[in-house]
């Protein structure tokens, strides 16, 4: 039997309070097809793009990710992620399950080092629905004591799928930044099931408020999003904002097997600096990030370099620092040869015109691809409104990959020549050398 899942009229009236805030507020840009932003007094932002889309995905985005714990609540985004559409103040888990699953839409959490984002996906039809389980679940989540209890096999299977490479990439993070971007994605497996009910409500209360908070949709009317943001029961605060600093140092974990994973970075900038976290990243794709065709060579300035081995470049930027280097895996005695070439040719990259039309070209693509598709449009919209307060257009992004030049990369490339390394390895190390060997 269908239940009934709401009696109230919410999107008449939230495109009723939408358009009155639009009067105070004025939208970044106009035009069917265009991103808008809003601004609410409150300090939450609302972003929009293409009303028009089939599927109507709306996100709710936090500055919550793993780089906002402390001491006492490592592993607690990790643990929000895992709790998304659980018992809520207005909603059972059976209940969001229930109605979503009849609406036929999705509602799903994820989470990385910066940001926590719910979000729902549902047709224009369910819309009212979808919005109702979005609340109940971002912004009314109690943590039962035996609920949190059932995520913990959940959480272990997790950390036990994890594959070698990310775990090498969490350990570069590690040794780089050790705490706040340092805070791993995934909760430590020492503090799997020992987050209590308070400490959840805890973290959510000083994370999860309007001042840290951004509301994303694609093909939702811009003041019908306003509207719906106006109504989420958030309260203000400051939350805290963990600087992190560049370090140099290694993190090693010895496995029982015969292959390794070893990433190697070195500072970089963050996406506030648009210009520079752009020469890095057409940088990373002329260095190289995979063969571009099923059996073609790969012919990056830098992983060509890494034969023997799977490689790539590695550039992860974030909003205040980043860092840029490469990441190998395969058998052991061919990975520690691998690392020492690679780190030598990070220490002297260097890059031609043609190296750099080739990332560009990559970059475009990359930016094509997301923007030309409605869940990576989403996504982008969520993380750039909750993060830097804006959204960039896609011709913002295309505009300022192809303000890139050759000297620009080059730059770039000198500022990793001269950076102090870390290093994050995973599996067999007898062939990988320590970082004090490495020049």
């Amino acid at each position: 039997m269908a239940s009934i899942t709401s009696k109230t009229p919410m999107l008449r009236a939230a495109a009723a309070r939408g358009y009155a805030a639009h009067a105070q507020a004025a939208a970044a840009s106009r035009g069917s097809g265009e991103v808008q932003t809003t601004t609410l007094p409150n300090k939450l932002v609302v972003a929009s793009a293409d009303p028009n889309a089939p599927v109507s995905r709306i996100s709710i985005v936090y500055r919550a990710g793993s780089r906002n714990e402390t001491a006492d609540s490592l592993g607690a985004a990790h643990v929000l992620r895992a709790a998304g559409g659980l018992s809520t103040k207005t909603a059972t888990t059976f209940g969001i399950t229930r109605n979503i699953q009849q609406a036929g839409g999705s509602l799903t959490t994820t989470a990385d080092r910066e940001v926590v984002a719910y979000s729902v996906a549902v047709t224009k039809d369910q819309l009212e629905v979808g919005l109702k389980y979005l609340e109940a679940t971002a912004t009314g989540q109690v943590f039962k004591p035996w609920e949190l209890a059932e995520l913990t096999p959940i959480i272990r299977n997790e950390l036990a799928r994890l594959p070698a490479e990310v775990q090498a990439v969490e350990a570069l993070h590690k040794a780089a930044f050790r705490d706040g971007l340092g805070n791993s994605v995934f909760c430590p497996e020492h503090l799997v099931g020992k987050h209590s009910s308070e400490t959840m409500q805890h973290y959510f209360a000083a994370n999860c408020t309007t001042n840290r908070a951004a509301v994303a949709g694609v093909g939702v009317d811009h003041q019908l999003l306003v509207g719906f943001a106006q109504s989420l029961a958030l309260e203000s605060g400051a939350g805290s904002e963990n600087k992190s600093s560049f370090n140099t140092g290694e993190v090693r974990r010895e496995t029982a097997c015969t292959r390794a994973s070893v990433a190697v970075g070195a500072q970089a900038v963050g996406w506030k600096t648009l210009k520079e976290a752009t020469a890095f990243w057409v940088l990373q794709r002329a260095a190289g990030v995979g063969p571009a065709t099923k059996r073609g060579s790969n012919n990056g300035v830098l992983t060509k370099v890494l034969s023997g081995v799977n490689s790539s470049a590695l550039y992860n930027g974030y909003t205040d620092n980043g860092l840029f280097g490469f990441i190998v895996s395969g058998e052991a005695k061919h990975v520690g040869k691998a690392v020492e070439a690679g780190v030598k040719a990070l220490k002297s990259l260097s890059v031609s015109d043609a190296d750099v039309a080739r990332g560009k070209a990559l970059a475009l693509l990359t930016i094509g691809e997301i923007t030309e598709n409605q869940s990576g449009l989403h996504h982008q919209l969520g993380e750039e409104a909750a993060l830097l307060g804006q959204v960039y257009k896609n011709s913002d992004l295309v505009a300022a990959v192809n303000a890139v030049t050759t000297g620009d990369v080059q730059a770039a490339a000198r500022k990793l020549a001269s950076s102090k390394l870390a290093i994050g390895a995973v599996g067999n190390l007898s062939h990988v050398p320590y970082l004090c060997d490495l020049h």
